[in-house]
């Protein structure tokens, strides 16, 4: 019976993506323009990547335009663990590997039906990812990510129903792929709760190429303020794909089989409402203020379905078929407040950008792990144009203050997967956790 748990433990429990989706990877403020401005680009918006923060924006754009961004994120992470037995253990830093994080926008406005303008565009959230050791303390929390992939495909419109009042919708599809390296334990009641020679290390392949969403969005512009709302509907995931397991080295497990690997996960992203108000008190001055909310806390479970999965010559039980699990997150909602704006300090050729945004947590300390290294967010941003005829040159850069946060190991409800000990659950998120980021982002607007 202890193998049967064992085994099914391992490959439901390590199906659910862990929160890489969660508030504390998806980092604020996309986009090289938006970058500089912290992210206050609701009210203001008036390019291709409006599509992402308000689609009502494109109503600002004339004739064509094309928006290339490429954003980069270095994202330093530092965790010392206090195990479940209350012993210090030796610091781990997350290794990060720096990958280019693409937006690509092309917009149109007919000339027969000036009132409309239209975009296609591609883009991905800001979202980091670390790799650490697999045999280091962190290991029941993550091994690494590294493999997955995501991205959004939107096709906007917006309409100005009058001159003073647009309004904008976007329908998207994610496109996701997702691979989670991680340890259970095998721990029975002979052992210590972290033996290694019970570690099973498991990695989860899912992908989906259909995960419908949609954003709509509502600018009202007047000459000297505007005022914006949008609204980013959920993305309800529903990913299929593969589960493997290095059973542990313990000569107990020596003849277990496993027959089948199919399964799906399914979860949810949250809603998100934007507000902002733009002041352009002159041609050359525009500040914006704003408040994101995200209703983080629909991500409270994930449910994980095998499909036609078994464990076969299970000892007294013969064949065990797998059924469907459910994992909870727990997560919280999030919100941020923030400020930005832009000056043209040399007319028709250099702007100059600066922000400050404020972003909350959706991760309790309760729940807190290496994969979900959330906390309080203070960002201060900078950035600068530059304007050659129809071309716009883009710089903008970020760092990110994130709050270091202490989680007493006797409370860490991380727990470790672990069935043989399902009534003495221990806690593997315990420990201070020491976050920072810094985000760079290029981008390049053409007019034509």
């Amino acid at each position: 019976m202890k193998l049967r748990l064992l085994i099914c433990s391992i490959l439901a429990l390590s199906l659910a993506p862990s929160a890489a989706q969660a508030g504390g990877m998806f980092l604020p403020a996309r986009g090289a323009r938006e970058l500089g401005r912290a992210g206050s680009f609701v009210a203001g918006a008036d390019d291709g990547g409006a599509i992402y923060y308000n689609p009502a924006g494109l109503a600002d754009i004339d004739g064509r335009s094309l928006l290339l961004d490429v954003g980069l994120i270095f994202q330093s992470v530092d965790y010392t663990r206090v195990d479940s037995g209350g012993n210090l253990q030796p610091k781990v830093s997350g290794k990060q590997e720096v990958l280019p994080i693409p937006t690509l926008v092309f917009t149109i406005k007919p000339k027969k039906h000036p009132r409309w303008t239209f975009a296609v565009g591609l883009w991905t959230p800001y979202l980091a990812s670390n790799s650490y050791p697999e045999t280091g303390p962190q290991r029941y929390s993550q091994v690494n990510i590294n493999g997955s992939l995501l991205f959004v495909l939107e096709a906007a419109a917006a309409v100005k129903l009058r001159d003073d009042l647009w309004l904008g919708f976007g329908l998207q599809n994610m496109f996701l792929k997702f691979r989670d390296v991680k340890a259970l334990s095998a721990c029975s009641v002979s052992c210590a709760p972290e033996d290694p020679s019970f570690d099973s290390l498991t990695q989860l392949d899912a992908s989906s190429l259909f995960t419908p969403s949609a954003i709509v969005g509502l600018t009202f512009a007047r000459p000297k303020v505007r005022l914006g709302l949008s609204f980013q509907l959920p993305f309800w995931v529903r990913a299929d794909g593969t589960v493997h397991s290095r059973l542990p080295s313990d000569p107990m497990f020596a003849n277990s089989k496993v027959v089948g690997d199919a399964v799906s996960v399914n979860f949810m992203l949250p809603p998100e409402l934007r507000i902002g108000a733009e002041w352009r008190p002159t041609p050359r001055i525009r500040a914006e203020i704003g408040f994101d909310y995200e209703a983080w806390s629909v991500l409270d479970q994930q449910t994980v379905i095998p499909h036609g999965v078994y464990i076969d010559n299970v000892p007294g039980v013969g064949r065990y078929v797998l059924s469907t699990t459910l994992i909870n997150r727990q997560l919280t909602d999030s919100y941020s407040a923030h400020i930005g704006g832009e000056f043209e300090v040399i007319k028709n050729w250099l702007v100059l950008r600066a922000g400050y945004l404020f972003e909350s947590n959706a991760t309790p300390d309760r729940t807190l792990s290496v994969f979900g290294t959330d906390g309080l967010k203070n960002m201060v941003t900078a950035g600068l144009s530059v304007n050659i005829k129809k071309v716009r040159i883009d710089v903008g850069y970020g760092h990110i203050f994130i709050l270091d946060r202490t989680v007493d190991w006797r409370t860490s409800q991380a727990y470790q997967s672990n069935p043989i000990q399902p009534n003495i659950p221990t806690g593997v998120g315990g420990g201070t956790y020491s976050v920072s980021a810094d985000v760079l982002s290029l981008g390049l607007n053409a007019r034509f």
